[in-house]
């Protein structure tokens, strides 16, 4: 198995596990859906349907905020 090969293997494998841990998020936003204004439900709509239409620019914009956030906090 070439480079490319394992490296394609690992990043399907962690946007999976991404994919994965925002199944406990997805079920609290929509237990509170109901106090959700329609702006609100318009921007997570919008954002559902980047995040599925861009992964690999979804996880780069995540992984940069984090490390925006975390040098912020220090």
């Amino acid at each position: 198995m070439g480079i490319l090969s394992k490296a394609t293997v690992h990043l399907h494998d962690a946007v999976d596990k991404m994919a994965g841990a925002t199944v406990p998020a997805e079920k609290w936003l929509e237990e509170q859906g109901e106090t959700l204004t329609v702006g609100s439900k318009t921007v997570l709509n919008g954002a559902s349907k980047f995040i599925a239409a861009h992964p690999l620019q979804s996880l780069g914009l995540a992984l940069a905020a984090g490390y925006l956030l975390s040098r912020l906090a220090r």
